[in-house]
Parts: C-alpha cells; structure tokens; sequence
C-alpha cells in the first residue's frame, strides 16, 4: 500500500518533490500531476535558457502539456522551477516568463493549477503569491519541514544521484587488459557474434573438442553461453557484478557487438527470461528475411508494452556498468546504449542522455545511439511511464 504524505503548506510540498522525481532536482521544471486531491505522477524536464525567445518557451510548454495529456486521470498540475539563479536578481521568481507561458498552456488545455512554486538559490516562493517576499522565502522553511520526519526511514536514503547513476565503476587495469585479451581470442574464433534461425548462429559445442584439443577452452566455454544466451545471460544476472568472471564478462562484451544479441540481453534483462527466449526468435525470424513490423517483441524496444521490472531493471544496470568499465574502448558503445535505454525505461532520460554522449564520443554513427539521441530530442518517454499506479503521495 502507498505510503500518504500530508502536505499542508507549499515548504512541506517542496520537501517531497525530490522524492517524487527520485532526485534533486537542478536547472529543471518539474510538472507535480495530480488526480484529484492527490499526487499522481512526477515528470521533470530541463529548464530552456533564461534568455530564450517567447516563442521557444510557448513551443516547449505545449510540449509538457502533450506528455501530461498521457496521464490518464490527471486533471491538476503543479509546476515547480529548480534553478540557480536567484531571487535577490530579479526582485521575484527566477524564470517568470516561462513560467507564464507554461500556465497559459497548462490553463487552456484543462488542467487546474494548483500553484506554481518557484525553488532558487537564495530562497523559495510562489509564482501565484501576491505576497511573496523580493527576496523569497528562506530555503530553511523546506529542510526544516516536517514531511522528512514522516518519510518512512528504509526511503530517507534513496535519494537518487544523476552523476552517481551515470558513473562507471573502477575496474583495475591488469583486469581489463585480461578482459581484452579473451575478447579478442573470442572474436577471432568465433567471428562477429550473430543470430541465424532458428539455430542462433552458434555451432553446437561438443566436449570431445576439449578433450581433442582442437579447440582454445575458453574459445568453447564461449560457445557453449552463447549457444543458448538467454540462459547465460541470466546465470550472469544474478551474480554480483564484482565477482564476474572475465571470460563471462569477454562473452557478454562480445555478444553486445552484435545489434541483435544486444538487444536480446537488454529487453531480458529489463523483463524476463522469457522476453529474451522471444526476442532471440524474433531475431532469428528478421534474419530470415520477416519484416520488422511483425515481429511480436519490436514494439518493446519503443517502450510500447508491459512495464519492466525496476529492481531488475537496477541490477541489469550494475552488470552493464561493470561491463562497459571492464571493455576497451572501441567496444563500450553498445554497452553504453544498453546503459542508456535501461535508464530511459525507467524514466531517466537525463541519465540516458549521458551515456548516449559517451556513446557519440566513441562513434558517432552507432545506430542504436542515433536512435536513442532522436529520442531523448524529442523528450519521448516510454508508454509505460504513463501507466498510472495508485498515487505514491498525498494531500
């Protein structure tokens, strides 16, 4: 059951915003939606430069009104600016103008205002406050709120952070060279991984090679995870990521080079075993030559269809980390993807367009990254972001 959060004053409301987005927010308006009397949905986007043009503020509010309009149910906002600029500047609420121009839109598309609150670095307010002090109202009132006492304590330290969200793990040298070196062992083996019918493209594995020694043993533990990869790859999930063993983590890298395994390990890893079972036939039936418009597991990638698993979702996004820490170079973009798509599934598109820029910086021409930067452009956020649970906070 949700918890319900009392939020009687406009400083009580501004404490629980960041634990409707997940974070804390920063140069970001964040649209509180509401159904009702009570909280419904937390979407934030980036704030547009102080000095753009009216016309450019106008064409980006109706753009927030456009994803609103997705909530089903909703029939109130409340828009919050973040910002670093400062009250003390401008005599009132940083950000007026493009405030104004989101209310004109929010208003007459049919949505209730509720207020329009303003969070700066010398202080706080509202946009719809006659009274509201030139200089704000004291940050103070916010941490001092009560509504962190009536935060449940296993939440208080959920906060999220974007640059820890967006940062790779350390992986020592000596570990990726290791890493490196089973990769190229098994891409010189094995050639570029693919899916080719209903056999996947993978030879099947016989122990009297190793026994032979006509093949390298890692060469055929290779092809033995990759021989059945939705199985491989979700052995990997559930291992810590730390303890990943290198020839694991040189399969996995080198699975990812190929767009369909690539995918198979994604839409898995967001969903289930089963997904990545479909998503591998999927593949197999696109390399027979079936349209891409038949193929039951497309839409997924578009995130058209059932919401993911967050907590999955999470421990995919380690074991990817992991990897694209442990790769060389040129290897990490399609891991840097995957890292992208994982976090806009979850709704994080600021986070998703940091890897996409990591991405970009190796080769600027990787497809999936193209795609993705298309998307994240466009401010596009998964359908299933907009399917509505009970309300996660109250009053």
């Amino acid at each position: 059951m949700p918890t319900v959060i009392s939020t009687p004053t406009a400083s009580d409301f501004l404490a629980l915003v960041p634990r409707l987005v997940g974070f804390p927010p920063c140069e970001s308006i964040v649209l509180v939606a509401f159904r009702g009397k009570r909280t419904c949905a937390a979407i934030r986007f980036d704030l547009p430069p102080a000095a753009a043009p009216v016309e450019t503020c106008r064409r980006i509010a109706t753009s927030m009104v456009g994803v609103l309009s997705k909530l089903g149910g909703a029939d109130a906002v409340v828009p919050v600016v973040y910002t670093g600029d400062s009250f003390t500047a401008h005599g009132a609420p940083p950000r007026a103008a493009f405030v104004g121009a989101a209310l004109e839109r929010f208003r007459f598309s049919g949505f209730l205002v509720r207020d329009a609150l303003c969070v700066a670095a010398d202080g706080w307010g509202s946009f719809l406050d006659p009274d509201c002090p030139a200089v704000g109202r004291p940050l103070s009132d916010i941490a001092a709120s009560a509504v962190h006492d009536a935060i449940p304590t296993a939440e208080r330290d959920r906060l999220g952070d974007i640059e820890a969200w967006s940062a790779l793990p350390i992986v020592d040298l000596a570990t990726t060279e290791r890493v490196a070196r089973k990769l190229r062992t098994i891409a010189a083996a094995l050639g570029r991984a693919r899916v080719s019918g209903r056999d996947r493209g993978v030879p099947p594995c016989r122990e009297a090679e190793l026994v032979r020694g006509d093949v390298d043993r890692d060469v055929l533990i290779a092809r033995w995870q990759l021989d059945d990869l939705p199985a491989f790859a979700e052995a990997c999930l559930d291992e810590p990521p730390e303890r990943m063993l290198e020839l694991d983590a040189a399969v996995l890298i080198h699975a990812a080079q190929s767009p369909a395994l690539r995918d198979v390990l994604m839409l898995q890893w967001a969903f289930d075993l089963e997904t990545g079972d479909r998503v591998l036939d999927d593949a197999g039936r696109f390399a027979a030559g079936e349209p891409v418009l038949s193929l039951e597991t497309g839409p997924l990638m578009l995130g058209e269809g059932p919401r993911p698993d967050p907590a999955r979702i999470e421990k995919a996004l380690s074991v990817v980390k992991r990897l694209a820490a442990s790769a060389p170079r040129a290897s990490r973009p399609p891991l840097l993807c995957m890292l992208a798509w994982l976090n806009w599934a979850l709704g994080r598109s600021s986070v998703a367009d940091r890897f996409v820029r990591g991405a970009e910086s190796i080769d600027h021409r990787y497809g999936l990254a193209e795609v993705l930067r298309a998307v994240l452009d466009r401010g596009m956020l998964p359908e299933w972001a907009f399917q509505l649970d009970d309300p996660s906070a109250g009053d």
